[in-house]
């Protein structure tokens, strides 16, 4: 018997073939636009990126496309924080990097060079790891202030320490990967990685935001002021 058009409109090889196309179209959208913007909306579609796959792995993907720009708008206090203390700390960074290298080649080759950039290493990892729980964090509870989640995020990072190194290994696979084949990151890079992220995290993050939930409710906690980053003056 043939399938009617319905059927076909439901049938999962159509939703996740949609779903693959409306990554790589996502993701072109992203990188022209943070292209567009000398990458000052950078990390404001990167937490709109993160909210669209949320979406995605809660099974609900209506327009998309809106909601890119949509989210851009919602969560701007929350973005443009985050915007400048990732810009911030990858200046910092990258400078200390530069320099520490340029001790290494050109002024002397010892343990003080190799222990700095040793040391240099592991603060990346440390900050790569908190920024991949804060947006994640982001996406199932928001009743806290920045400063307040990025104190949460650095615990999980400490907590859950075997899946925070799982998602780093994902992360270093899409770098090698994409290093080698360049042409794929207009297409595949960001979109594919926060997909897989959000999918291998969805369980964790799930049960976090509710002891969260029930932690606000708590008597202790029912009369002191709740303060979103969208209520700030």
């Amino acid at each position: 018997m043939k399938k009617t058009f319905e059927q076909k409109l439901n049938s999962p090889f159509y939703k996740y073939s949609k779903r693959i196309f409306e990554l790589i179209a996502l993701n072109i959208i992203f990188c022209v636009v943070s292209l567009l913007s000398l990458f000052v909306l950078f990390f404001p579609s990167l937490v709109s990126l993160h909210k669209i796959i949320y979406n995605y792995i809660s099974d609900n993907d209506d327009n998309v496309y809106k909601t890119f720009f949509m989210e851009i708008k919602n969560q701007w206090s929350f973005s443009w924080r985050l915007e400048i203390l990732c810009i911030s700390i990858m200046l910092i960074v990258g400078t200390l990097f530069y320099f520490d290298i340029y001790y290494i080649k050109h002024v002397a080759y010892n343990w003080i060079g190799w222990f700095a950039l040793v040391f240099l290493v592991s603060i990346s990892i440390v900050f790569l790891s908190i920024y991949f729980n804060l947006m994640l964090f982001n996406d199932y509870y928001k009743d806290d202030t920045f400063f307040v989640m990025i104190k949460k995020a650095a615990v999980i990072t400490l907590r859950k320490k075997l899946l925070t190194f799982l998602n780093l290994v994902i992360f270093i696979s899409f770098v090698i990967v994409l290093y080698l084949i360049p042409f794929l990151i207009p297409f595949v890079s960001f979109t594919f990685f926060i997909y897989i992220l959000q999918a291998i995290n969805k369980k964790t993050f799930t049960t976090i935001a509710r002891e969260e939930c029930e932690r606000s409710l708590l008597p202790e906690n029912l009369f002191l002021p709740v303060v979103k980053e969208d209520e700030e003056k």
